[in-house]
């Protein structure tokens, strides 16, 4: 029987020294893998830390809204001043506001790819026309794909094209905003 107890007390010392050299192989290798993480953050972390806080000066209120109001002066618009060379008969331009491509179906086979530019009345484009924009757009893809192909290969045809969109968008602006509207481009296919 003490043979057995020595050999239970050497197979516990056995399994202890084995757990001890577990833990400490565990813990080397957390050490390692928090090593390796603490090294990777510094080596790209520094770079940016850097590059964030180097560079630009900061530069004061004061100077910044003296330069707004300077280049305030000298900023020239386009079309500003213009009324004074105007001929009697001509009329002054609204603002143009280009719209996003249109590319649609025809109702009689081909596809219109169009870009459809729109003048208003006023120099500014109407805050309403920015709310119903979403609805515009669907009303004139609608309108343009009833067209015909073959009509809209005739001048005429296009002329009543723009005054149809332009009637579209004054009814939904609930108003007469639109004076004009321009193809800067248009393909039939």
């Amino acid at each position: 029987m003490a043979e057995e107890e020595e050999n239970n007390e050497a197979t516990e010392e056995e399994a202890t020294e084995g757990s001890s050299e577990n833990a400490s192989g565990g813990s080397k290798k957390m050490l390692l893998i928090g090593g390796g993480v603490l090294g990777l953050l510094l080596l790209i972390g520094t770079p940016l830390v850097i590059m964030s806080l180097g560079g630009e000066e900061e530069v004061p209120t004061e100077q910044l809204e003296a330069t707004a109001a300077q280049d305030e002066q000298n900023v020239i618009f386009e079309g500003f001043g213009e009324e004074d060379e105007l001929d009697e008969d001509e009329e002054t331009l609204g603002a143009i506001f280009p719209m996003e491509t249109f590319v649609v179906n025809l109702s009689t086979g081909g596809y219109l790819r169009c870009q459809a530019q729109i003048e208003f009345e006023t120099r500014n484009v109407p805050r309403r026309y920015y709310t119903k924009s979403v609805p515009i757009r669907d009303a004139i893809i609608s309108l343009m794909s009833q067209q015909n192909k073959e009509d809209l290969l005739e001048l005429k045809a296009r002329g009543r094209l723009k005054d149809e969109i332009r009637t579209v968008i004054n009814e939904i602006l609930k108003g007469e905003d639109v004076r004009t509207v321009y193809f800067t481009q248009f393909l039939i296919q």
